[in-house]
């Protein structure tokens, strides 16, 4: 990736548009200059689409998209010592969890139990002077 004027373009984009350019300077000279503003600006938008194409064959997403991670998912389950320990991990993770929910509900009883005991507070009234009168 190149980093020209703020913006990431990928380098075959522009590589494949220099050979474009230059396919063109050999065929046609004369529309050179017609076809470099629209090639500068297909650099941008066929750059996008490269980066997302290798984005998404870098997190395994071609040939399948969400059959391919379910496929994967399978698979990881599937072996018997890798679902045991995560297994056994979620297990503690929910006892942990059970643990903290226990006592966040006797905190929540014992606010409860301390504010039904506490007498109402009254607010006192304004006195009213004599200037006020």
């Amino acid at each position: 990736m190149n980093r020209m004027c703020g913006m990431c373009l990928n380098w075959k984009v522009l590589a494949g548009l220099a050979a474009i350019g230059i396919g063109i300077y050999a065929f046609a000279p004369n529309l050179l200059t017609a076809a470099l503003p629209l090639l500068a600006v297909a650099a941008c938008p066929l750059s996008m689409l490269a980066m997302m194409w290798g984005m998404g064959r870098m997190g395994g997403m071609q040939g399948g998209g969400c059959a391919t991670q379910e496929r994967r998912a399978g698979t990881e389950i599937d072996g018997t010592d890798a679902s045991q320990g995560r297994i056994g991990q979620l297990r503690e993770e929910l006892h942990g969890l059970q643990a903290r929910e226990a006592a966040i509900r006797a905190e929540v009883a014992v606010l409860e139990a301390t504010e039904s005991r506490r007498p109402a507070t009254l607010t006192p009234l304004p006195v009213e002077t004599e200037r006020a009168r």
